[in-house]
């Protein structure tokens, strides 16, 4: 499989993901973050890199981050990373990718094999997006109101950036 196939099939299986939470709940659309990309409403990739990103020379050096910020923020994010593991259990990260690559390189699609799919794992990734939330609330609260600013800008500016790669490719 080629590149552009393999990304067509991620960005495939994140739009089924993010449909079906959506239509499942209406705590999730309530409670979206406005700051976040559709992406990291999609997946859950990207509850490991809210860690990296705050966590990295350069955030902990643009923000101005304490290190006792730094601390606290790191106990937030293994704790979090900790909560999903249990979560998933013995379930791996790819338990249904399979399953959804079969479904979308059939030659028919199946709608009631996706929404059956996707009810399957509607709860665990509910769970996974509810402890996300509730670390950026946590995060939010760490940080002061100069920081948040910061941080807002750092995400445009990286929101920017993919956005002009993505055009770009």
């Amino acid at each position: 499989m080629n590149t552009h196939t393999k990304t067509n099939v991620r960005h495939t299986l994140k739009a089924l993901f993010l449909a079906a939470v959506m239509a499942g709940s209406p705590v999730v659309l309530a409670e979206t973050d406005a700051q976040q990309t559709p992406a990291q409403n999609a997946g859950m990739k990207p509850m490991k890199s809210m860690g990296h990103m705050l966590l990295s020379k350069r955030a902990v050096k643009h923000l101005g981050l304490t290190q006792s910020q730094q601390d606290e923020l790191k106990s937030l994010f293994d704790a979090q990373r900790e909560q999903v593991k249990s979560l998933r259990g013995d379930k791996g990260k790819g338990e249904h990718h399979e399953a959804f690559k079969s479904l979308i390189e059939a030659e028919q699609f199946d709608k009631a094999q996706a929404q059956l799919l996707l009810e399957q794992f509607q709860p665990q990734k509910r769970e996974m997006m509810l402890i996300r939330l509730e670390t950026q609330h946590k995060v939010y609260h760490i940080l002061t109101e100069e920081q948040r600013a910061k941080l807002k800008q750092l995400r445009h500016k990286r929101m920017a950036k993919k956005h002009h790669q993505h055009q770009s490719s």
